[in-house]
């Protein structure tokens, strides 16, 4: 028997069950079924609050109105009833009840957005943030993620703000990564021929595409693709970073977060922080973050790097000092007079 007919011969036993009590007998009679058959779709049925009462050599059934328990949800169990929406959906399809499935299916996902939203609009009774979350396009998310569970090639327009450029191409999904900086589109991009990190706010334009691809074809492993990544930023070469923070700064330094791979020592005079990243550019900025009180153990090439950029800041203070850098005009009138004399409009 086909699993679509059991579904519905189930949903009509609810049915029949909620017009009042019958007996196995009369539902075996009205279904067309044997009484075996009865049997082993209650059994199936023992999630529903049906009670059981033998009376000589009959059973029988009721449902038992206003006894459904409060349930909460775990997040994995919403994501398989709602992954599995189609396929059961597909198994009622022109049965009567394909819209009664549905619709629940539906308040399924609407009853968990809702606790989700009311329980983030509690947080502030007892829980503080010192920045906001990162602001993240909806319906792009929604979009990306549908395409990723379903396995179907993207086309994007994607603008590299480093760069200044806009790019189109075409993405093979595979993960949505969210962080302080961010939700990021890991994909394999088939234009680099690699994998790639898409800052989903710098997506301007999306169209999910029929075609679908095998994840399985790619070798990718998640781990060492993130290490090449530091604050939201990814570069090589990868390093293996180690710094010392002095007091009085290590005395709230001990106390950030700086890379999964982190691991911390206690110094007698502050921290040794280690860790293992790409994105040197934004590991030097970081460390020049930390002030004087920090050093740059290794490797040799990020402590050139860091003495670069913190020998160009002095010599733009020095300039300041010395008056012969007034420093940008942040009023704007001068930007306007400027406009004025050259005829600008």
């Amino acid at each position: 028997m086909a699993r679509g007919e059991q579904l519905v011969r189930q949903w009509s036993i609810l049915d029949l069950l909620s017009e009042g009590r019958k007996s196995r007998r009369a539902l075996a009679e009205q279904l067309g079924v044997s009484l075996k058959t009865i049997t082993r779709d209650i059994e199936a049925l023992s999630l529903f609050p049906i009670a059981e009462e033998r009376e000589g050599i009959d059973v029988f059934y009721q449902l038992m109105h206003g006894t459904a328990p409060r349930i909460r949800f775990e997040p994995e169990e919403v994501a398989a009833l709602l992954l599995s929406k189609r396929t059961v959906l597909g198994a009622l399809a022109g049965s009567p009840y394909a819209a009664a499935v549905a619709t629940a299916l539906a308040k399924v996902e609407v009853l968990q957005r809702d606790r989700t939203d009311r329980e983030l609009r509690r947080l502030p009774e007892v829980f503080q943030s010192s920045f906001d979350l990162p602001r993240i396009r909806t319906e792009l998310q929604e979009r990306l993620l549908e395409a990723g569970i379903e396995r179907r090639r993207v086309w994007i327009r994607y603008f590299t703000a480093e760069r200044g450029a806009h790019s189109e191409r075409v993405v093979e999904p595979f993960f949505l990564r969210l962080h302080p900086h961010g939700l990021d589109l890991i994909a394999y991009c088939l234009e680099r021929r690699d994998f790639l990190s898409f800052n989903v706010n710098r997506i301007e334009a999306l169209r999910v595409r029929d075609d679908t691809f095998d994840p399985t074809a790619r070798a990718f492993d998640l781990d060492r693709f993130l290490v090449t990544t530091f604050d939201g930023r990814r570069g090589n070469p990868v390093l293996d970073v180690c710094i010392r923070v002095k007091q009085p700064t290590a005395a709230w330094a001990r106390d950030h977060f700086y890379h999964a791979t982190q691991e911390l020592r206690e110094l007698g005079d502050g921290v040794e922080i280690r860790f293992r990243s790409g994105a040197p550019e934004a590991i030097a900025a970081r460390i020049l973050s930390l002030g004087p009180d920090c050093e740059v153990v290794e490797p040799d090439s990020l402590a050139r790097l860091v003495a670069h950029k913190a020998e160009a800041i002095a010599a733009r203070y020095r300039h300041r000092a010395s008056g012969s850098d007034p420093g940008p005009d942040l009023s704007g009138v001068g930007a306007k007079s400027r406009r004025e004399e050259g005829g600008a409009t």
